[in-house]
């Protein structure tokens, strides 16, 4: 495929058989879509003028630097209006404009080149993130951050409509600077999101935000390619002549965004599968009315389970309402998704009015169906029940507190916390093992490791303890693993207090846990 438009000739062919065909359908769709009709010469210097205006310089990379810089702040600050604002200065509208002209012209040296700025914008983008990230005292993953992680049916239909007014203000000459803020919305705070993902050492934020990236950046550059071939502003098919090189080079960018674009579309094709039949399932596990469902969030990841987390507005509580919704859609979808409903009890019409305008501004405030972990997972990996799950979804942190089983020891409670931590991503799972009053370290059959009991004594958030100890000092494993998690302790020797000798060995030392009661008022004088 040659990059330079062929000398005008006074001598013109004009197009016969299906070409003509071709072209009367396609200034009737322009005409139909208010795009005008381009002229061979204001098409050839519509071409130029993209192609000049898409070069890498020293002010390109600067710029991308800039609004990298700002976006990713403005991500960490958990701040719409500073993510936005860092929109005005990108310059990604420009290569992505010469992308699609070149897909529309079929013309694979265009495609390359403007491929090649677009990957130099992208790398400062998310070097930028990663710099930013890990100079960043404050590194919690916001709502801002949250909502970049997974393309979106939203998020491809705001890419699509950015191109094609992208392409529309391309052909016109007028807004391009405007609309370029939306294009570079859809693009610059995924690139930044990648690198904060590097920067936490997060792979899957990291994974998520390069998917959803690259799925905007191949609907923005079709986009623009079909505007630019209904408008004419495309070299005419019968001027193309095919270089294996740049043909090949064509190829390999067409396929490196159609493919994640391809993967985007199975996946939210499966989401949108999952919500209709998690809806249904809904209205007729609990009865509501589909108005009464006050938020329906699906996710089915390309690999992992779905997780279906939904509010629901109802006159009636439905008893173990998330196990049979979940058993329903394993039915329909051949696949146990984890469910998570939680059902708000309204009788009348102003009770449920306010249960859903509710519902709207804690989703708004906290994003609380945005950042669901697999909780059905969590606990089938655990293997027991669970008194209750807390969630820190600003260090995304999953809380369990497990029954106290018979027969289980810390070691236990241990082994099921790393199992849970394997079993899930992106999240850290901490699991509190029973409270017990004392801990022994050193010989004996119930004593404990060293590095056991710390960990126990900091899933329990003891700051300090006091340790007794047979000898004369205590063992130094047992020092080094209270000061790793951050616990002072108090020491006194065993050899000095009475009943000291009922401990196991020279070395050995008992952790007081729960200190005993302080004394009741008029205890002294005998009360209570």
């Amino acid at each position: 495929m040659t990059t330079d438009d062929p000398p005008h000739r006074k001598t013109v062919v004009a197009p016969t058989g299906w070409r003509m065909t071709m072209l009367r359908w396609r200034v009737k769709v322009a005409r139909a879509v208010l795009l005008p009709e381009l002229a061979a010469d204001e098409a050839a210097q519509l071409r130029q003028r993209v192609v000049e205006s898409s070069k890498a310089n020293r002010g390109y990379a600067l710029m991308c630097a800039l609004s990298a810089g700002i976006a990713t702040l403005g991500l960490l600050q958990g701040s719409a209006a500073v993510v936005i604002g860092a929109m005005l200065i990108s310059p990604l509208m420009a290569p992505i404009a010469a992308l699609g002209f070149g897909f529309a012209s079929i013309d694979g040296q265009r495609i390359r080149d403007a491929a090649r700025v677009v990957a130099i914008g992208a790398a400062i983008g998310i070097l930028m993130g990663v710099m930013l990230t890990l100079i960043s005292p404050i590194r919690n993953a916001t709502p801002e951050i949250i909502a970049r992680t997974e393309p979106t049916l939203l998020d491809l239909a705001i890419a699509l409509l950015s191109g094609i007014a992208g392409g529309y203000a391309t052909v016109l000459g007028k807004g391009e600077t405007t609309i370029g803020v939306a294009i570079a919305t859809a693009l610059m705070p995924p690139l930044a999101t990648v690198g904060y993902g590097i920067g936490v050492l997060q792979p899957m934020f990291a994974l998520g935000a390069l998917l959803l990236f690259l799925t905007n950046l191949a609907a923005i550059a079709f986009a623009f390619a079909v505007i630019a071939r209904l408008s004419g502003a495309a070299r005419p098919i019968r001027n193309v002549t095919w270089s294996l090189r740049y043909t090949a080079a064509g190829l390999l960018t067409l396929l490196l965004l159609a493919t994640p674009l391809a993967l985007t579309l199975f996946q939210v094709t499966r989401e949108a599968s999952m919500r209709i039949a998690a809806r249904d399932a809904i209205v007729e596990v609990t009865g509501a009315s589909r108005l009464g469902i006050a938020q329906l969030d699906v996710k089915w990841p390309l690999s992992g389970q779905p997780t279906v987390s939904a509010v629901v507005v109802t006159p009636r509580y439905a008893t173990n309402a998330g196990a049979e919704i979940a058993s329903r859609l394993a039915r329909i979808h051949g696949v146990d998704p984890d469910v998570v409903v939680q059902q708000v009890l309204a009788a009348d019409v102003s009770g449920q009015t306010k249960a859903l305008v509710d519902a709207a501004m804690e989703r708004t405030v906290a994003g609380i169906a945005a950042d669901v972990p697999p909780l059905t997972r969590l606990r089938a990996s655990i293997g027991l029940p669970t008194r209750g799950i807390w969630l820190n979804r600003t260090e995304r942190t999953v809380i369990i507190e497990p029954v106290a089983a018979p027969g289980w020891t810390l070691a236990h409670y241990r082994a099921a916390e790393q199992a849970a931590n394997a079993d899930i991503e992106g999240w850290t799972v901490n699991l509190f093992p029973p409270v017990q009053d004392s801990l022994r370290v050193g010989s004996g059959d119930e004593a404990v490791p060293p590095d056991l009991a710390a960990w126990a004594l900091q899933r329990w958030g003891m700051a300090q303890v006091a340790v007794a100890f047979r000898g004369e000092a205590l063992d130094p494993a047992l020092l080094a693993a209270l000061d790793r998690a951050g616990i002072a302790a108090k020491m006194t020797s065993l050899d000095s207090e009475e009943g000291g000798d009922d401990t196991d060995g020279v070395g050995d030392a008992v952790i007081e846990v729960l200190a005993a009661p302080p004394p009741l008022p008029g205890a002294e004088d005998g009360e209570g």
